[in-house]
């Protein structure tokens, strides 16, 4: 299928600024290198939509094999513990929070890690990408004051979920857990910031880790933050450490009303600043009835939603979903929420930036970059 007109109404032969991604007003919908997010979601594995992303095309058996090969080479060296684990902890240790000591770990000569030699024809960019990707589910274990695992799992998502501490590993588990790694990994270009600020950076003449943390440093309550909110707030509501009260709807339909009624409290996972109503989360919930995954948590979602809709008009978004996955899981601890939306998003920072990066510095020349300022909208950054 064809990316429909992108947002400007404009056949969206090429994406607008850049070649990699792009959401689409009409209809609202996410595309990477041509492809319907929603399609990946659930057909493809983490690492062939990461191929996908980078490359634009399918990736070989031998070439999947590679990646898989490379990844968990990576990913036993950080498990063991590393120097990028280590300044991770010690961050971490002097009252970091999670996600910056995270960044901290990634800027320590990651994309200098030994794995020789090389799995694939593929260049240095992809490989410290790779490295990145298989050290963040460590470097978050880490921050968290977690101890070295002595297995790293043979999928990126298998990393992910022990990492996490999930108490499901069954194969159901890891086919959820990819799915929401592809729903997380790319599709909006470069407006969201954690892609945006990347781009800015290699900039600067950083390296290709460095631009990853300053994407993991551009994360907050109001962007990926809110998934760990949202898991909280079931945590919350569910009570008796985490287990739903009996089937009782009423006490999720009351804590919906508390959360619109009360001054100052708010609804997370709810509500998108670009679409009306995020793509993904129909897709993700219809995947997990397929998988018959859906549990305790997910049932509280179906409540919250019905009460949002009915009170408010509220959608919601994919920060929503993925708590409620999370927690069905297995992973307790809320700032997972945040950390596997980022274990994620590398891939598109990583491709973002490397795309910025055979650009002038500062994207266009001067010239250009006269002729433009003013059509810049006020307010729009």
């Amino acid at each position: 299928m064809n990316a429909p007109a992108d947002l400007l109404r404009r056949p969206a032969t090429r994406y607008r600024g850049t070649n990699i991604d792009s959401p689409t007003l009409d209809p609202e919908g996410l595309w990477v290198r041509g492809r319907d997010l929603n399609r990946l979601i659930g057909a493809e594995s983490f690492e062939q939509a990461l191929w996908h992303l980078w490359f634009d095309r399918a990736p070989s058996a031998l070439e999947l094999t590679a990646v898989h090969a490379r990844l968990a080479a990576f990913g036993t060296d950080f498990a063991r513990g590393n120097a990028c684990t280590a300044a991770c902890r010690a961050v971490a240790d002097a009252g970091m929070d999670m996600v910056f000591a995270a960044a901290a770990g990634l800027m320590r000569d990651v994309g200098e890690l030994a794995v020789d030699p090389l799995c694939a024809d593929w260049d240095e960019d992809f490989d410290q990408l790779l490295a990145c990707l298989a050290g963040a589910p460590h470097l978050m274990r880490a921050a968290l004051g977690a101890d070295p695992q002595a297995d790293a799992g043979v999928s990126h998502a298998r990393r992910v979920l022990a990492a996490a501490g999930a108490t499901r590993t069954d194969v159901v588990a890891e086919q959820v857990m990819d799915a929401l790694l592809v729903a997380w990994h790319a599709g909006f270009g470069y407006i969201t910031p954690t892609v945006l600020v990347p781009r800015c950076a290699i900039g600067t003449g950083v390296t290709l880790a460095q631009a990853i943390a300053a994407g993991f440093m551009s994360s907050g309550p109001k962007h990926v933050g809110a998934a760990g909110a949202a898991m909280q707030w079931f945590l919350t509501t569910a009570g008796n450490g985490g287990s739903l009260a009996g089937d009782d709807p009423e006490r999720v339909r009351a804590a919906v009303d508390r959360a619109l009624d009360e001054p100052g409290t708010l609804l997370s996972g709810f509500g998108h600043p670009l679409f009306e109503r995020d793509p993904r989360p129909p897709r993700v919930r219809a995947l997990l009835d397929e998988l018959s995954a859906a549990g305790r948590h997910l049932s509280m979602y179906d409540l919250a939603c019905a009460r949002a809709a009915e009170r408010k008009g509220l959608q919601p978004n994919i920060d929503l979903i993925t708590a409620a996955a999370l927690l069905d899981l297995g992973i307790r601890e809320p700032r997972w929420g945040v950390a596997v939306g980022l274990c994620a998003r590398i891939a598109a920072m990583a491709a973002h930036a490397v795309e910025r990066r055979r650009r002038p510095a500062f994207g266009v020349n001067s010239a250009t970059a006269r002729k433009w300022l003013a059509a810049v909208p006020a307010g729009w950054l």
